[in-house]
């Protein structure tokens, strides 16, 4: 993974970005699309000129759509094998697929020994459920249900990861259980902003940001030549107000929590981060944000940290030098050392 700068941690989609006038001839020009990946997606680019920053905005988006497209577990696109082709085929026959879902799938079968099983992209069984019970609660709030108990314990008989079978030399995929179902939710987002981030370095840019539905890439310094670090402001979900800043740089930022794709039954709600455990969303915080220098790494723990106990999410966190600030349901905040120091930093 490339290092990169950081610029805005992002809380329930909103935050306070702090940074100097360009110099040096460059200008800042920016875009956006909403297609890939479910979320609205956005880069800034500090160029020399507008047919510049074009040229860099048309890679940009076409890798982002290619990405989406080989990741896109719920349609088929004509010719090309992607990873609802390798869910259509599970338990018959083992499919070609790019070199770029053999990647995110060996990286993805790492995060799950990584985070003791938190994170599964084997839990599609699982999560399918889950998506059309939540699709239609949010479409029919009236008549909007929790899934069947018994319905959840009989999907999770196909979610043994180790029927996932990668064959790196002939370049095929196969899930040797029939029934079996992959999402890679969890880890393709980061996976893509990555490998779009090191093109974009690669074609010569050396200051930008990518905001993928609030997950931060940062490329270069927040002031163009000026060394200074990028300046975050974190909001409070609740009032709005600012609940706290940090200052970072060779870093990487995400963020898991309920805010998004929430249904509420009976009074309740339910967001889509399902602990693998008890096959029910996962209810110990309002939101969890890491630091880290890398950005497939921040996602990872997110997710995972947003599952796990704060006890067992500390030792995770330690292990991988992640900064942690864990948003609870009543507004009060948890950080561990790391995050102390950044946000001590910040003030000083």
């Amino acid at each position: 993974m490339i290092k990169i700068f950081i610029m805005s941690i992002l809380f329930f989609a909103t935050l306070t970005i702090s940074a100097c006038s360009p110099t040096g001839g460059l200008t800042r020009h920016s875009g956006g699309f909403f297609y890939a990946f479910d979320t609205y997606i956005q880069i800034t680019i500090y160029t020399e000129t507008e047919q510049e920053f074009d040229e860099h905005f048309y890679v940009f988006k076409n890798a982002f759509k290619r990405y989406h497209i080989l990741f896109d577990v719920y349609n088929s696109y004509d010719g090309i094998n992607n990873m609802h082709t390798i869910n259509l085929n599970a338990g018959i026959s083992p499919i070609v697929v790019d070199p770029a879902i053999i990647d995110l799938l060996t990286y993805s079968i790492q995060a799950y020994h990584y985070t003791g099983g938190m994170l599964n992209i084997a839990l599609g069984s699982v999560l399918s459920i889950w998506h059309d019970y939540r699709m239609h609660g949010l479409s029919y709030p009236e008549y909007a249900v929790v899934p069947c108990y018994y319905a959840l314990r009989k999907a999770a008989n196909y979610m043994d990861i180790n029927y996932l079978i990668i064959d790196e030399e002939a370049g095929t995929v196969f899930l040797a259980k029939k029934g079996m179902l992959l999402d890679v939710g969890a880890t393709a987002k980061a996976f893509a902003m990555d490998r779009v981030a090191t093109i974009l370095v690669e074609r010569g840019v050396t200051s930008a940001v990518i905001d993928v539905g609030g997950d931060i890439i940062a490329i270069g310094e927040a002031m163009t030549g000026g060394g200074r670090p990028w300046s975050i402001g974190i909001r409070d979900p609740e009032t709005g107000g600012l609940l706290d800043a940090v200052r970072v740089r060779d870093m990487a930022a995400a963020t898991s929590g309920n805010q998004h794709r929430t249904f509420t039954v009976d009074g309740i709600p339910f967001n889509h981060i399902i602990d693998p455990t008890t096959l029910m969303p996962a209810v110990n915080f309002a939101s969890v944000g890491v630091i880290h220098e890398s950005i497939a790494i921040a996602e990872m723990l997110s997710t995972a940290l947003f599952i796990l106990p704060l006890d067992k999410g500390y030792e995770l966190a330690q292990k991988f030098n992640g900064a942690v600030l864990w948003l609870f349901e009543d507004g009060t905040v948890e950080f561990n050392l790391l995050y102390s120091k950044i946000s001590q930093n910040f003030h000083e």
